[in-house]
């Protein structure tokens, strides 16, 4: 796989690095603070939620398997990134891909959430979906990609393939005939594959990244009915290891469905993704920042 080379021709180093790490400072503090605003509507919707149950028998989410399949329609991106040189030679532009490549800022992808539950206070989650755009631009500076110079007024074709896998363990420490509040601990899985050419073909560069981030969170579910459902997800995670990787995960869902059988239900929601990192290693020195905002809709079968 080809190595990548992205440069402003006059860039300055010294000034370069104390804007990237004031940047990264930012997007740090902004990333607390969201998920500290995510936890706060959690409790404000779990009390809520506390003070309205009733007193019946069976404790709700009762069901053993959930298998959701459905689409999620992402309508705002925002994705930028930078791959230095891999001999310290040079420093890295920050690209953004919607505005610099002409980057489509949206899709509709199919997208499947599913948990088996071992008893009322243990589950397994899981979440899979790929987000492939397509851009084409012509360029208003100079970038090079491993050797290969694209110029000013070059048409650039390029393609960012994002793949996520979400395996997570969720222990329900509140079960009530209403109410399920949880804590969740797992790993996503998130890889970034890029390709460039320009239009006739003769230049084309890939490159990609996979980035393991280990995530932690909250799930509330509340039964307004015994088949009307509102579910609430906030996760996030920060690491920061010798420098060699930063990185931050910030993901919040809110959905709702209605059953229309005892085991099949239709529901739509929110749902937002944001992350940041920055590598220097053998294989990867830059950085990464995207965000994915959309809704969805899906049905969900329950056994």
């Amino acid at each position: 796989m080809a190595r990548v080379k992205l440069m402003y021709l006059f860039a300055v180093s010294g000034l370069h690095e104390k804007m990237n790490a004031t940047l990264c400072d930012v997007r740090k503090k902004t990333a607390i603070t969201s998920f500290a605003a995510s936890i706060t509507i959690s409790l404000i919707l779990f009390n809520a939620a506390h003070a309205a149950e009733n007193r019946e028998s069976m404790a709700a989410f009762p069901d053993r398997w959930m298998i959701r399949a459905g689409a999620y329609v992402v309508d705002g991106t925002n994705t930028q990134f930078s791959i230095n040189s891999s001999t310290g030679s040079g420093l890295g532009t920050t690209i953004d891909f919607e505005k610099d490549l002409g980057g489509e800022d949206g899709d509709t992808i199919p997208r499947i959430d599913a948990y088996y539950r071992f008893n009322k206070k243990h589950r397994i989650d899981f979440t899979a979906f790929s987000v492939d755009r397509k851009g084409e631009a012509t360029l208003d500076i100079d970038i090079t990609i491993d050797d290969t110079n694209y110029v000013i007024n070059e048409t650039v074709l390029s393609k960012i393939e994002y793949t996520l896998y979400k395996l997570g363990y969720s222990y329900s420490f509140y079960h009530s005939p209403k109410v399920e509040l949880s804590l969740s601990a797992g790993l996503n899985i998130t890889s970034y594959d890029l390709r460039f050419q320009d239009d006739t073909g003769s230049k084309v560069e890939t490159t990609g990244v996979t980035v393991p981030l280990p995530m932690f969170g909250l799930r509330l579910g509340y039964a307004i009915s015994p088949k009307w459902h509102v579910r609430y997800v906030t996760e996030a995670f920060f690491i920061d290891l010798s420098d060699e990787y930063r990185g931050a995960l910030l993901n919040y869902e809110l959905n709702t469905e209605y059953r229309l059988t005892k085991n099949f239900a239709i529901g739509g929601g929110i749902a937002r993704l944001g992350i940041n990192a920055e590598i220097d290693d053998d294989d990867w020195r830059g950085k990464v920042s995207d965000t994915y905002r959309g809704f969805t809709v899906f049905g969900t079968v329950y056994f």
